[in-house]
């Protein structure tokens, strides 16, 4: 199913540019190539300039526009002119992939920059209406899943503990025979949350498949702005996309993903503040004999 809409114009069209780009067509690829690489100049151009520059069709501009989420080229164009600037001083501050010659300082720089504009992409496209969709079907919920592989199954385990520290009956599968065995026993009301930053992990989304013929509301966590993933969601959460050539370490991927998480914590624990306080504080005087004290005069009581 289609991102929880709330009616309102998408916002980041560079930044759903980047999430869905993988999945365009060739023709559409090389509109979306030269609005990133001119993102000030097509703010002015219409349909047929903007075709003529990057050698396809206004069919191909239109469908591009569609394809972010727009009604067409022109509502496309008004939102990316309110980034467009902005943007681009950003991208000419930070971008350079790292590369083997870099020296540390300037591995430090890219990397940092690097997550800092995948958070501000994730800023821009996490819609807070499906948040709110997201929060209140989780509140109401006897059983929560969350569902991910590799660098994505931390998150869900990121998860667990967050939501589980409140009180919330929820649970991480991170092995797939798992994940699709408990799936199959949720009910209508529980909720699975499939996490995966392309959005085209099978294991995570046959799971989330299982999970919705399970009846169970399905929400997924993802960059894949049109994957099958966000498509077989009914709710989807969507984060930036920025990453470095090093993408199989997936360093920006998963702080984006962890991000959506605390929205999401925070969103359904201030819905219920005295519960999830009074939870959160339990937690904390259980694990206070776990630390080491720092305090001197305790030190001085410890060695007499």
């Amino acid at each position: 199913m289609a991102e929880h809409s709330n009616g309102l114009t998408p916002g980041g069209c560079i930044a759903r540019l980047r999430s869905v780009y993988s999945s365009l067509r060739p023709s559409e690829q090389q509109t979306a190539d030269y609005v990133l690489a001119h993102p000030e100049e097509v703010t002015t151009l219409s349909v047929t300039e903007l075709a003529a520059r990057s050698g396809t069709s206004e069919s191909t501009v239109v469908k591009l526009a569609q394809r972010l989420g727009y009604k067409g080229y022109l509502q496309m164009k008004l939102v990316l002119a309110s980034e467009a600037g902005a943007q681009r001083r950003e991208e000419n501050r930070i971008y350079g992939e790292i590369t083997v010659e870099d020296d540390l300082a300037t591995i430090k720089e890219k990397l940092f920059r690097s997550e800092v504009q995948g958070l501000t992409d994730t800023l821009r496209l996490l819609d807070v209406e499906s948040v709110a969709a997201a929060r209140d079907a989780m509140l109401k919920a006897a059983h929560i899943h969350f569902y991910g592989v590799g660098a994505s199954g931390i998150v869900a385990m990121d998860a667990q503990h967050k939501f589980a520290r409140i009180g919330l009956p929820c649970w991480a599968y991170v092995d797939p025979h798992q994940q699709a065995a408990f799936a199959a026993i949720l009910q209508p009301g529980d909720v699975a949350v499939g996490i995966s930053y392309s959005g085209s992990t099978r294991d995570t989304i046959e799971s989330l498949q299982t999970a919705r013929q399970a009846g169970a509301t399905t929400v997924a966590i993802t960059a894949g702005f049109g994957s099958p993933l966000a498509k077989e969601a009914q709710i989807c959460l969507l984060t930036g996309t920025t990453e470095t050539a090093f993408r199989s370490a997936a360093i920006v991927s998963r702080l984006t993903q962890l991000a959506v998480v605390d929205v999401l914590f925070i969103a359904v624990a201030t819905r219920q503040a005295d519960t999830a306080f009074a939870t959160l504080e339990k937690t904390r005087v259980a694990v206070l004999d776990k630390k080491v004290s720092t305090s001197p005069r305790r030190h001085r009581q410890e060695r007499t």
